[in-house]
């Protein structure tokens, strides 16, 4: 039922970072070195770290690029547990950058003519490394604002290693940054003619109006990203998948999930939505699905998701009239 790669079927080609606007840049995290020192307040000495300020889930831009105060720009630390600086780590050119939060409604002077802007919106806008910050500080913050108490004994916890750890100041116990596993799966029909094969999309629940997209769950404690692939497809669409092939990953920071991709083969056509989180399932060819978001019959997700880049790539080329 699940195979690797080097099995029969149609291997597609991995999803790179340019497909993946999430998984930009890598910036150095000085991973090491956070454990052992305490680079908040190394950086917050020194006279040339920068600050990336998140007001709520939105960040300051201007220009196409994140606005990035000097650490005496910006005011200090709120004494709100939730709420720590944390050590981001540094920029391609050595420049440290610790990111502080303050609540959506704060007035934040010395940022006169920047634009404020949340994650889904910038990602497209500033460069990669900047995305791959911004991803990481929206990550953590979120960590940090949802698990300010022990879950053992529920006790307060404080912010520790940099701001990569909390520790409970009632049992001792470490605790950290949280990230959830959960795959998504393009669901195609194989055949030696492409103008026949075809992708099945779902339209969820969740979702207003005419939106389709590829099929997505969390994995299960005691599963492997493979098996949840043929479960959530399965419980979703009522149809078995097999040669569920990897793709590719990128984190989604809402709040706290890493996005696994697949594609995976149908072994049949006769797919049946479970009526609870997916409402309607559709089979497209390329040439129909192309119809249908040109005339705004069907949309798809945005650009910066995995589960675009998952479409895109199984259709082949950018969709025209939309420019994706």
């Amino acid at each position: 039922m699940i195979s690797s790669q080097d099995r029969p079927g149609a291997v597609a080609p991995l999803l790179d970072d340019a497909q993946l606007p999430f998984a930009g840049r890598p910036f150095d995290r000085d991973a090491v070195a956070r454990e052992h020192s305490d680079l908040v307040a190394e950086a917050l000495a020194s006279p040339t770290a920068r600050v990336l300020v998140l007001r709520g889930s939105q960040a300051p831009a201007r220009d196409g690029a994140l606005v990035l105060p000097l650490v005496a720009e910006v005011p200090g630390p709120t004494d709100d547990v939730r709420r720590p600086d944390v050590y981001l780590g540094r920029l391609a050119d050595g420049t440290q950058v610790i990111l502080r939060t303050f609540p959506e409604d704060t007035q934040l002077s010395g940022l006169d003519g920047a634009r404020w802007e949340g994650l889904r919106t910038l990602a497209t806008v500033v460069d990669p490394e900047q995305t791959s910050l911004l991803v990481t500080a929206q990550a953590v913050a979120l960590w940090h604002r949802d698990h300010p108490r022990c879950p053992r004994c529920g006790a307060l916890t404080q912010s520790i290693r940099s701001g990569w750890a909390r520790r409970c100041l009632e049992d001792d116990s470490l605790h950290f940054p949280r990230t959830d596993p959960a795959i998504i799966v393009a669901v195609v029909e194989d055949g030696p003619d492409p103008a026949s094969q075809r992708i099945l999309l779902g339209r969820s629940a969740a979702w207003a109006g005419n939106m389709y997209s590829t099929f997505a769950g969390f994995v299960e404690p005691g599963e492997s990203a493979e098996q949840a692939v043929v479960r959530e497809v399965g419980e979703e669409a009522g149809i078995t998948v097999h040669t569920v092939q990897y793709q590719g990953s990128q984190p989604w920071p809402f709040p706290r999930s890493l996005m696994l991709g697949f594609r995976a083969l149908a072994s049949s056509d006769a797919a049946v939505a479970d009526g609870e989180e997916i409402l309607e399932v559709r089979w497209f060819t390329r040439e129909e699905l192309v119809a249908a978001v040109t005339d705004g019959t069907v949309t798809l997700p945005g650009a910066v998701s995995i589960a675009h880049a998952l479409i895109v790539s199984w259709l082949g080329h950018k969709l025209p009239e939309t420019g994706w």
